[in-house]
C-alpha cells in the first residue's frame, strides 16, 4: 500500500512542478532580459576584438615594413617586436570571448521557442549567460595580468640575453606590458554585470518605458473655475 501511494505522490509532484515550470510568464521575461543583455555585450565584445585585433596587426606589419630603413644592428628591434605583436594577435584570436558565440547560440535557441519557454530553455540561456560571465572573469583575471607581464618579459630578455640589448629590451618589454593591459582594462565585462543583475531579479523590472498617466480635473468655486492637469511617469 506504501509504494503505491508514494508513486502516486511522486508522479503528482513531477506533474505539479512541469505545469509550473512551464506554464510560468516569469521565463518569456528572464529570457528576455538574458538574450537583449547578452546582445550587447557581444556587440560591445566584437568591436573590442576588431579594434584590438587591428591594432596588434598593424603594430606587427608596421614594424616588419620599417626594417629595412633602420640600421642593420637595430633592426633585431623590431623583429623582436614585432613577433611580440603577433603573439599578442594570436592570443586575442585563440581566446575568443565566449559571449560572442554564446549570443548567437541563445539568439537561435529564442528563435526555436517563440511561444513557450520551459525549463530546459531557461537553464539553457542561464548556462550560456554564466559562461560568458566566467569567459569575461577570466580575461580580467590576475591569471591575465601575470601572464601579460611575464610575455613582455620575455619578449625583452630575447634582447637582452641573446643580442647584449638591454636598453631596447627594456623598452620593448615595458611598452608590450603596458599595452597588453591597456587590452585587458578595456575588455568588456557587461555579461558579468548582468548575471550579477540577474541573480538580484533585476530581470523582473527590466520592461519598457511606463505610458504616462493623465489626470484632468475641473474644479468649480462660487468666484472662479478652474483646470488642474496632473501627469505622471
Amino acid at each position: 500500500m506504501r509504494l503505491p501511494l508514494l508513486l502516486l505522490l511522486l508522479v503528482s509532484g513531477l506533474a505539479r512542478a512541469e505545469q509550473t515550470c512551464a506554464a510560468s510568464p516569469e521565463n518569456h521575461q528572464k529570457l528576455a532580459f538574458i538574450q537583449s543583455h547578452l546582445s550587447e555585450d557581444a556587440r560591445r565584445a566584437r568591436l573590442w576584438t576588431g579594434a584590438w585585433g587591428a591594432g596588434y596587426g598593424v603594430l606587427t606589419l608596421g614594424q616588419l615594413a620599417v626594417v629595412p630603413a633602420v640600421p642593420a644592428g637595430e633592426q633585431v628591434d623590431l623583429y623582436v617586436g614585432a613577433l611580440s605583436s603577433a603573439g599578442g594577435l594570436v592570443a586575442l584570436l585563440a581566446l575568443p570571448l565566449d559571449v560572442m558565440n554564446d549570443s548567437l547560440t541563445l539568439d537561435t535557441l529564442a528563435r526555436e521557442h517563440p511561444s513557450e519557454v520551459d525549463c530546459d530553455v531557461l537553464a539553457e540561456a542561464e548556462r550560456l549567460l554564466v559562461r560568458s560571465a566566467e569567459g569575461e572573469a577570466l580575461g580580467r583575471s590576475w591569471l591575465m595580468h601575470g601572464a601579460n607581464i611575464v610575455y613582455g618579459l620575455l619578449s625583452g630578455l630575447v634582447l637582452g640575453v641573446f643580442f647584449d640589448r638591454w636598453v631596447s629590451g627594456a623598452v620593448t618589454a615595458v611598452t608590450g606590458i603596458l599595452i597588453g593591459e591597456a587590452m585587458i582594462l578595456t575588455q568588456p565585462f557587461g555579461a558579468e554585470e548582468t548575471l550579477r543583475r540577474y541573480r538580484e531579479g533585476a530581470w523582473s523590472a527590466a520592461k519598457g518605458p511606463s505610458s504616462p498617466a493623465w489626470n484632468l480635473q475641473v474644479a468649480v468655486a462660487p468666484s472662479r473655475i478652474g483646470v488642474q492637469l496632473h501627469v505622471s511617469f
